[in-house]
């Protein structure tokens, strides 16, 4: 039998050290949180920025967990949409995956939650 709890606890371990100046957990039920993206490929030369937020389902990661943009800078409708669909892609190819396996999976280059 799976334990949920502790998998989301272990993964939230892993994740604050990948994430360790942007990562901020909300709540713990539901496991609830962000991690902000900054990058400089605006255009100008400026910064693009998105604030991400995850809610794990019950389940997780049996179930794919929950995810919107909570705030963004200098990034356009396009942008938003294409960052939406990889995250919805991503949770799809890893869904059940332990989260040492997604680990793996990033350092290969593909971009997993």
């Amino acid at each position: 039998m799976t334990d949920y709890s502790e998998e989301q606890r272990n993964e939230l371990e892993a994740l604050e050290s990948i994430y360790p100046d942007s990562f901020t957990v909300l709540s713990e039920k539901p496991t609830t949180f962000t991690i902000t993206v900054t990058s400089e490929a605006g255009e100008n030369d400026e910064n693009v920025q998105t604030t991400l937020k995850f809610t794990y389902r019950e389940k997780y990661p049996d179930e794919t967990p929950l995810y919107e943009i909570v705030s963004q800078e200098n990034l356009e409708d396009n942008d938003v949409t294409g960052i939406i669909n990889l995250l919805e892609q991503q949770a799809e190819e890893n869904l059940g995956m332990h989260p040492l396996k997604r680990r793996d999976s990033k350092q290969e280059g593909k971009m997993a939650w």
